[in-house]
């Protein structure tokens, strides 16, 4: 019986004599069949460098990666990997297919989570503001953008320790405040007015400038973090004992004991305070009104949220 005899493998040829490039198809209707967890093991591969070390970080043994990937490369129908003595390297197909296999599992994950977010048994997001906020955040959620929210009422000292523990998963704040670990965003401005008693050189005017009141001590508030003192004092020096509330800070100042300069909206819900007035400053910085959030707790909900009430003056009744 006469020997068949077959050609060695030559280079750029898998055993079977069939050119690594020209791996056959296993296809239906033209678009091959893949899973996701194959992209997964490729990804793998491209990360550790090679089919050992990725079988290793998947918990798999080598030639089940093998051939894994064998029938990942039939599927598409083209060489995915250059086999190697060494080791194992992408082809330009494979690494094409590595970049959009990311992209993909990124889309997946996040479809995923977007799906459980939008579930009936999603609580609420909680978005917190204080008393004087707290008409502004029902304007924004009244607004709509799609997400249930529960508004929460926060005391002004408490408010960004609860954001932090997740009592809220958003907060609604006026002023400056310490940013560390947060993101923020902003809604609107509001005009600051200084607050003086009856008997001041300036009582008597509707509108001074910031440069008018240098020599004025104001007034601070307890528990302040150093980018709120500064905030609040905006440069002058502090008047003494710092207060505690709003009704505090009238007496005080009402008694001469220094000015107060506070976003109009806080004042303008107070009943009429004898022995007080407000007066507009030019060139006095605005309080800002931003939503803040964990830098580490972003999800979706939240930026779509945020993204709906971002710069949105035309929702508040006050800007």
């Amino acid at each position: 019986m006469n020997k068949i005899l077959r050609p060695s493998p030559s280079r750029g040829q898998a055993v079977s004599g069939m050119p690594s490039h020209a791996v056959p198809a296993c296809q239906t209707g033209g678009v091959a069949d893949v899973e996701l967890r194959q992209l997964r093991y490729l990804i793998a591969v491209a990360d550790e460098g090679g089919i050992s070390h990725a079988a290793a970080s998947l918990g798999m043994t080598q030639p089940a990666l093998t051939r894994a990937i064998a029938t990942l490369e039939r599927s598409v129908g083209v060489a995915l990997l250059d086999r190697l003595p060494r080791g194992s390297v992408l082809t330009p197909a494979g690494r094409i297919l590595t970049d959009r296999a990311r992209a993909i599992n990124q889309d997946v994950a996040a479809a995923i989570r977007q799906s459980r977010e939008t579930s009936a048994q999603t609580p609420p997001l909680r978005v917190s503001a204080r008393a004087c906020d707290y008409e502004m955040l029902g304007d924004l959620i009244a607004a709509g953008h799609g997400e249930q929210v529960e508004p929460v009422m926060a005391h002004w000292r408490t408010q960004l320790a609860s954001l932090r523990s997740g009592a809220a998963d958003v907060a609604l704040v006026s002023g400056e405040f310490d940013e560390t670990g947060l993101d923020t965003a902003l809604v609107t401005t509001q005009e600051r007015v200084a607050v003086v008693p009856e008997n001041h050189r300036f009582a008597g005017r509707d509108v001074v400038d910031r440069a008018d009141l240098l020599g004025c001590h104001v007034l601070g508030w307890a528990g302040s973090t150093s980018q709120e003192r500064d905030y609040w004092l905006d440069g002058a020096p502090l008047a003494g004992a710092e207060m505690e509330d709003l009704l505090q800070l009238f007496v005080h100042v009402r008694n001469n004991n220094g000015i107060a300069f506070v976003p109009l909206p806080m004042v303008e819900e107070v009943p009429s305070i004898r022995g007080v007035r407000l007066i507009r400053v030019n060139n006095l910085a605005p309080a800002r009104v931003r939503l803040a959030w964990m830098s580490d707790r972003t999800s979706t909900r939240i930026a779509r949220f945020v993204s709906a009430c971002e710069g949105r003056n035309e929702f508040i009744g006050r800007s």
